[in-house]
């Protein structure tokens, strides 16, 4: 069984035996969706909440909550897979400086897992878990051919979703 691993602002796919990981989640999401029918999955590990403009869309879908649903949808129909036979999990979204610092910029966090919810929520996809918010970083491990996600804080808490 090998890890393909999602960088910063990606998303990928995978069917068994693959799982999909990203690692260093803090104020990042990782929005996954699963076809349990047709055992694929997907993971986006997304930096912002919204593509202010379409010419970002391009540059990379992953990147934001808004494009990486839109693109991993795109992809799910592209193999006959529509948005009504997906469900999602998303984890991350912390607060890594938590009272350290004041402002609208600070709360990148919570703007990410919001976004994440209302484009799921746009494509009708199913939110049957989450582990979000918070002060700890995450890492994630999806495993395709069962749609478990395993979350890994930097305290040493495992959960699994």
């Amino acid at each position: 069984m090998s890890h393909i691993v999602v960088g910063i602002a990606e998303f990928k796919f995978a069917e068994p035996p693959h799982k999909l990981v990203t690692y260093g989640l803090g104020s990042c999401v990782a929005i996954t969706c699963y076809a349990k029918e047709a055992i694929i999955g997907s993971m986006a590990h997304v930096l912002l909440p919204h593509a202010y403009s379409s010419s970002h869309d391009n540059e990379a879908p992953g990147k934001f909550a808004d494009s990486a649903v839109a693109a991993m949808v795109q992809q799910m129909e592209i193999r006959d897979i529509g948005p009504s036979r997906l469900i999602a999990k998303i984890a991350g979204g912390a607060d890594m400086f938590a009272g350290q610092f004041m402002g609208s910029d600070r709360c990148i966090g919570a703007r990410n897992i919001l976004a994440a919810r209302k484009a799921l929520d746009k494509f009708g996809i199913r939110l049957v878990a989450q582990d979000v918010g918070g002060t700890a970083g995450r890492t994630v491990e999806f495993a395709t051919e069962s749609g478990l996600l395993v979350v890994r804080t930097l305290r040493g808490e495992v959960k699994q979703l």
